[in-house]
């Protein structure tokens, strides 16, 4: 839940920072929600890879070990924050109108 807010914030810079430089902002948006999703992930697998946690079989799992290291969640959105700006960097190197 906390990460759908933060998009929402982080899409709405990005959308006003492409308006700025004359592009369609709902294609850099889409940009930044699946850089932020990607990125997301692979942190996720890089702190359970990291901790050496085996294969969670159902959300019972998942969840008990999500209570017990909420580290693991706030550094797979760390890196979900890394492709926002990532994509920001990239439409802010852009030449605008």
């Amino acid at each position: 839940m906390l990460e759908i807010i933060l998009l929402f914030f982080l899409c709405r810079k990005i959308g006003n920072i492409a308006r700025g430089k004359g592009l369609k902002p709902f294609r850099w948006q889409l940009y930044t929600v699946i850089s932020f999703f990607i990125f997301e992930g692979v942190g996720l697998n890089l702190a359970l890879s990291w901790l050496e946690i085996g294969e969670m079989k159902n959300m019972d799992q998942i969840t008990k070990f999500m209570m017990q290291h909420p580290g693991v969640f706030l550094f797979s959105l760390f890196t979900g924050f890394g492709g926002y700006l990532i994509v920001r960097k990239i439409l802010e190197s852009r030449p605008g109108i």
